[in-house]
């Protein structure tokens, strides 16, 4: 299979912006081809930078690790399995990265244990068996560490998709008994409500993890953290008749609060800054809409200015069959007057827009492999400003 992007061949190749704000070019280190159903970004090596961890229940999937020279594949490929979405965590804080995987369950039919893998003194990573969180008749899709009850020890959110005739395959939170084991907890956020994206965050600054869920097929969720074993559900104008394809929170101004990048129907991107109080994201800051269906979005300062940057990977609806994307992606430029300008990335690739992640704050991973055809996936480098 070629890897293309704007006709150029394999590895370190440079890229020119259509139109927009951002400084050019660009490089694209092309990583490996492989299915994407989620990316488990960390320094699992502990040298100070992202390594890279595409998941995607096919046959080899590992860990790439960053160096000086470019991204290199560690020796440790997982056994196949229907592996989903990972995310990483030091599960018992040992100084060393571990990481849970999301398994799949023959679409709530069959059993599928989820997977915790836990690093050994030698960096290789051994599957810990009889965790808690195997939840193995769930239909795994998107994990997420995060401090649930302020022990310091991470525990898990877990989205499932709820197939019809299928066994119960809910969302669920799985509190951690100091590294050991973990065990279930029933919340609001326990349930039935979607599985396309999950983050975490402090949205009311208590310095409690509170939560965010995008629903599949129906209302997203913002969850606080009410400090006794539960949630609250947050209310805002921010989710009222609106369908989250993808969402995260950071600070954007700055300011020491968690604001909100929501990716609307895959049409638009809005940006919602917190408030600080009461509804904390009442009113919204800007508005950018898409010239072809959204993926996936993320933050960082890819040109080096100083000011957060929006990327969004697109993808075409002809690239289903013909698995060559002709959707450009776009990025948000952060500018001066706190708002952000579109420019459109020239690109002409093989495999489908699917998912981004940011590394070390300033590189985006490009997945281009879905989660039923592989696609290549490269890691994009911005020149400073």
């Amino acid at each position: 299979m070629k890897h293309r992007i704007t006709r150029l061949a394999l590895g370190i190749v440079s890229l020119a912006l259509v139109a927009g704000f951002a400084p050019a070019p660009y490089q694209a280190q092309y990583i490996e081809t492989s299915k994407g159903w989620g990316t488990a970004v960390a320094d699992y090596n502990g040298d100070g930078h992202d390594d890279v961890f595409i998941t995607g229940h096919d046959e080899h999937d590992r860990i790439w690790n960053w160096t000086p020279s470019g991204y290199v594949a560690s020796p440790q490929v997982l056994p196949h399995v229907d592996r989903h979405d990972c995310d990483a965590g030091d599960v018992n804080r040992d100084g060393r990265m571990d990481f849970y995987c999301a398994v799949g369950a023959d679409k709530g039919t069959g059993s599928g244990p989820n997977e915790l893998w836990m690093q050994q003194v030698d960096g290789t990573f051994a599957k810990m068996a009889h965790n808690g969180a195997e939840d193995r008749y769930g239909s795994g899709r998107r994990p997420i560490f995060f401090d649930f009850n302020h022990d310091g020890w991470p525990d898990i959110y877990l989205t499932n998709e709820q197939h019809a005739g299928g066994n119960e395959s809910i969302n669920r939170v799985f509190v951690s008994r100091k590294g050991q084991h973990f065990d279930e907890v029933q919340t609001i956020a326990t349930g039935s409500l979607g599985w396309g994206c999950v983050a975490k965050g402090d949205i009311n600054g208590d310095g409690w993890d509170d939560l965010l869920v995008c629903n599949d097929d129906g209302p997203s969720r913002l969850f606080l953290n009410n400090q006794t074993g539960d949630f609250k559900a947050l209310m805002s104008p921010a989710l009222v008749g609106k369908h989250w394809i993808w969402a995260q929170l950071k600070d954007l101004n700055q300011d020491g609060k968690l604001d909100l990048i929501s990716l609307v129907d895959g049409s638009t991107v809005e940006v919602w800054l917190n408030s600080g109080d009461g509804l904390f994201f009442e009113s919204r800051l800007f508005e950018g809409k898409l010239p072809k269906p959204g993926k996936s979005l993320t933050v960082g300062d890819f040109n080096h200015d100083g000011r957060p940057d929006i990327y969004v990977a697109l993808a075409d609806k002809s690239c289903k069959s013909t698995q060559h994307d002709l959707a450009a992606d776009v990025v948000f430029w952060g500018n001066q007057n706190g708002l952000w300008d579109k420019g459109q990335l020239t690109q002409d690739y093989d495999g489908c827009g699917h998912e981004v992640q940011t590394l070390d704050g300033d590189k985006v991973l490009l997945v281009n492999g879905g989660s039923k055809k592989p696609g290549p996936n490269y890691v994009l480098t911005w020149s400073p400003d």
